[in-house]
């Protein structure tokens, strides 16, 4: 979402009704690009959705408003539209980041195996879920039964949740840290550190780019608050 406008307001307030919050834009609900009100019931995350707005001071600029996008996401999804994102998630889980391994007896599998190979035995004991370890790139079928599973999981989420969790497995490439933080298994920190060990065993070889490390900081700043979203809502 990269849609801009010019601010068009000159007071903002929280509007309590019950036990939902609204953002009051002059005297005007702050609506969704689907013309839903944005109606919050975590007053949390209300505050901090309007501490994003009322930061505009000309420009709307959606990009620099993750958690506006959060919320505008999970009110807009219809069920038709959460079954595609339930799906498009399970596959990062059935080709997870913690699945592939570099070659036998590297520095960088040894690295991988330490890290990640007690986080996937967690995993698997909780879900009753079995995995296929590979070494290479190649693409290895993990059981269909893990894919029910999956869903199972994902299902049960509310539509917040499930919007700040797809954040999380996007960024990371793995549905199983997803489900570890959500489970509160490992903090936000440990599990950007765990979704990193390929890329910072690579740049302590060979250093990084300027771009890269820009990129790096705009996705860790989504990564944790997607992550806040998580902890605040389960």
């Amino acid at each position: 979402m990269i849609w801009k406008k010019k601010k068009f307001w000159t007071t903002i307030k929280l509007k309590k009704k019950e036990t939902e919050f609204g953002i009051l834009l002059d005297d005007n609900l702050l609506k969704t690009p689907h013309n839903k009100d944005c109606i919050i019931s975590n007053i949390t995350i209300a505050k901090d959705l309007m501490k994003e707005w009322s930061s505009i001071e000309d420009d709307i600029n959606f990009h620099n408003m993750p958690i506006t996008q959060i919320c505008f996401a999970s009110l807009d999804r219809e069920r038709k539209e959460k079954i595609i994102l339930l799906n498009k998630l399970i596959e990062y889980g059935m080709t997870d980041l913690l699945f592939y391994r570099d070659n036998l007896g590297t520095e960088l599998e040894k690295v991988q195996s330490k890290k990640w190979d007690k986080l996937l035995d967690w995993t698997q004991n909780e879900f009753d879920l079995n995995f296929k370890i590979v070494n290479g790139i190649m693409p290895v079928k993990q059981p269909a039964e893990n894919y029910n599973i999956f869903f199972k999981e994902l299902d049960k989420l509310d539509c917040f949740s499930l919007t700040a969790i797809s954040e999380i497995i996007t960024l990371s490439g793995s549905l199983i840290l997803g489900l570890l933080l959500l489970k509160k298994k490992i903090m936000s920190n440990e599990a950007w550190s765990l979704s990193k060990v390929d890329e910072e065993w690579q740049r302590s070889k060979w250093g990084s780019l300027p771009e890269q490390v820009e990129d790096d900081a705009y996705k860790k700043k989504i990564f944790f608050i997607a992550c806040k979203f998580i902890n605040i809502l389960n």
